[in-house]
């Protein structure tokens, strides 16, 4: 695939979920997302992941497993995963740190590659939540409210977006919310971390079709 700009979205219409990949030329690529059949019974917290990626021909790409499962916003324990390659080796480790309680912060995505820098991405613009909190909140309680009693599918979200950047501060992968994809602006980190990537952030963060459980169905 041409050194360019690539877009990543996760296909649910297949069983299993593809992360599929494409740089507009047509030479999309195509990863499958298998939970593991051994894979833990959910924590308290939902946090914990075990599976694995695939090529459309069955060839196995990576695995995620879990290290450290979330802990509670008062404790500020972050939820750590491994990435390891089709013979166990280590790809890089993923980080997802939320918001402590009583406490400012954004939730944060940290990559840290075997080979490669590492990538830390914030959720939302920081001009985004500062007009979410007055204006956004109340109208999405309402809308809950709403949702509730209506039964209703769809709703107001805060804000989505992620840049992960490296200490640079050069963007590497923009997820967008609206269009629901991942721009890859750089090719310095293993493709197969950024699938799992891409697989562990819609796990936690997915479309509303998805259900609350994402692919993952935690």
């Amino acid at each position: 695939m041409a050194q360019g700009r690539v877009t990543y979205g996760l296909d649910y219409r297949v069983t299993p979920p593809a992360v599929v990949g494409g740089d507009g030329t047509g030479h999309d690529t195509s990863v499958r997302l298998c939970r593991d059949p051994d894979s833990p019974a959910a924590d308290r917290l939902r946090s914990l992941r075990a599976f694995h990626l695939h090529a459309e021909d069955g060839t196995p790409v990576a695995r995620v497993i879990t290290e450290q499962a979330l802990g509670s916003r008062l404790s500020g324990r972050p939820a750590v995963y491994h990435v390891l390659d089709p013979y166990g080796a280590p790809l890089g480790r993923i980080t997802l740190r939320r918001r402590r309680a009583f406490r400012w912060g954004r939730r944060c995505w940290t990559v840290e590659p075997v080979d490669g820098p590492v990538l830390r991405g914030y959720q939302g613009r920081l001009v985004w939540w500062a007009l979410w909190w007055p204006l956004g909140l109340p109208v999405y309680l309402l809308f809950l409210a709403w949702a509730l009693l209506a039964e209703a599918d769809d709703g107001i979200r805060p804000p989505r977006r992620v840049i992960w950047r490296d200490p640079s501060r050069r963007a590497h992968l923009v997820f967008r919310a609206v269009a629901e994809d991942y721009q890859l602006l750089r090719h310095d980190v293993d493709p197969r971390l950024v699938n799992a990537l891409i697989a562990l952030h819609q796990s936690y963060d997915c479309p509303e079709e998805a259900g609350a459980g994402g692919w993952y169905g935690t």
